[in-house]
């Protein structure tokens, strides 16, 4: 089923479960207990229908985001035996390959495509070997790293990685700052959710 369909199928059943009672009054019936429609049922609605807009738009929107402002990437391959021998390997990489450039997206990957951690640097910020130390660096398979052109962009990008790649340990989502670019991604549940509470509001 297209996430289209499965929108509309989510939307019409919490919209019928909204108008049972009035539709009864004209004689409308349909076998078995009258269905509930409580607080509860509005937020197991909405948390579906956030579900399949991630589905629908997440992948759509950080390939248009990141083609726009971080066209290129860079992968390091773990490599050595250790910590601090990986450490090393990668920093030289890292000079090599990335040199100065103080923006970056990153993105740690284990193994059969799970992503593990998604962070971001700033202007002065550390690398992304601060996180060799981590407990769940010994999954790591491989490091993604996306320069960005805007430092004003980086929340956002940091933001549309972790809502398309799920990141099995990024506690809470990006941080963002005033002068930030907004998350789309945020912007559309926000919307979703406000909209949804407007249609099915309790008194």
């Amino acid at each position: 089923m297209s996430t289209k369909n499965e929108f509309a199928r989510e939307l019409d059943r919490l919209y019928n479960r909204r108008t049972h009672w009035l539709r009864s009054v004209i004689g409308y019936r349909k076998p078995g207990p009258p269905p509930t429609f409580r607080r509860e049922t509005v937020n197991e609605g909405i948390a579906k229908l956030q579900d399949i807009a991630y589905r629908a738009f997440a992948k759509k929107l950080a390939k248009q985001e990141f083609a726009q402002f971080a066209p290129s990437k860079r992968s390091w391959h773990v490599k050595g035996y250790g910590r601090e021998e990986k450490r090393k390997i990668f920093n030289v990489w890292f000079v090599r390959r990335l040199g100065n450039h103080q923006n970056r997206v990153y993105i740690f990957w284990g193994k059969r495509g799970k992503c593990i951690y998604i962070g971001r640097t700033g202007n002065g910020g550390s690398r992304p070997d601060d996180h060799f130390e981590k407990y769940w660096f010994g999954r790591t398979r491989r490091i993604d790293i996306y320069p960005v052109k805007q430092a004003s962009q980086l929340p956002k990008l940091e933001c549309l990685a972790i809502h398309r790649f799920l990141p099995a340990y990024n506690k809470t989502k990006a941080a963002t700052q005033k002068w930030t670019k907004r998350c789309p991604m945020c912007r559309i549940h926000k919307d979703i959710q406000s909209e949804l509470r407007s249609i099915f509001r309790f008194r």
